[in-house]
């Protein structure tokens, strides 16, 4: 889009002569790279306007001899140049505030609107999927008896030891205290009844300072049909708290299929999964 841009205000420059100044039109087409790209691309982009301008018009446009030329390519430079710093700066204290906004700011993991955002992303592209809703076990025990900074450390630990069992392009978010969300795209209805059970065994058996282990209630989505939102998390909660009422276990099911037939895997006759 640079490119074209500066190519087309080069064709209309030169077209017009020295009658129109293109000047605010070239700072204009400036301000793209150095929001989108970086100051470097930026500073590419006001090299090839000036070249394009002396192209379209010579030194015509500056008919009061070379100190008058000297004089405009300075202010011009120096104009460039603030055009970029104040456009290349606003763009990072954006992105800034921007992760701040959508991230956990202990754990790192996203925040629960940007769970919503990146699992709907992701799902757009996949025909089955895991929601789970993960709530820790004996978590209130480690504030008690350690304090709350050993709770910040378990749910870091946690956070960390998750994320090194979870592909990248899986959605892991804390939307607060000791909750979290979970959505991982699968290939098949099957796998996900798999893959919940083994991630809930994995989690319990992390190698974490205190111990901790969780609950989990999944939901195996058919993303043909349906989409991650917030009356499925809900459903999902609400499974995780059957689990827990269990004693720490995993309870899973494929909406849309009665709870009385499909609590667990296929084939499975148990009603849930418990960690080893």
């Amino acid at each position: 889009m640079t490119v074209a841009a500066v190519v087309i205000a080069g064709l209309a420059d030169y077209a017009s002569g020295t009658s129109l100044w293109f000047g605010p039109i070239y700072l204009l087409i400036l301000c793209l790279p150095a929001w989108t790209l970086g100051w470097r691309e930026a500073t590419l982009t006001s090299a090839a306007c000036v070249a394009v301008s002396l192209a379209a018009n010579g030194l015509e446009a500056y008919p009061l001899g070379h100190t008058a030329i000297a004089w405009n390519m300075a202010m011009r430079i120096l104009a460039v140049a603030m055009i970029i710093i104040l456009m290349a700066g606003t763009r990072r204290s954006y992105d800034r505030e921007w992760h701040r906004a959508r991230s956990d700011p202990l754990t790192g993991l996203v925040n629960e609107q940007a769970f919503y955002d990146n699992a709907g992303a992701v799902a757009r592209h996949r025909a089955w999927g895991i929601l789970a809703y993960v709530d820790l076990d004996g978590f209130k025990q480690i504030n008690d008896r350690h304090g709350h900074a050993a709770g910040d450390e378990a749910l870091q630990a946690f956070a960390n030891g998750v994320r090194a069992l979870i592909r990248p392009g899986d959605v892991f978010a804390r939307i607060g205290g000791d909750e979290f969300l979970l959505f991982l795209p699968v290939d098949s209805e099957a796998e996900g009844y798999r893959r919940a059970q083994t991630l809930h065994l994995q989690m319990n058996c992390m190698p974490t300072p205190y111990a901790l282990g969780c609950s989990i209630g999944a939901l195996v989505l058919n993303l043909r049909e349906t989409r991650v939102d917030k009356a499925l998390v809900g459903v999902a909660d609400r499974l995780m708290y059957q689990a827990k009422n269990e004693g720490g276990t995993v309870w899973i099911r494929t909406p849309g299929v009665p709870e009385s037939s499909r609590l667990s895997g296929p084939g499975d006759d148990q009603q849930s999964s418990h960690a080893a």
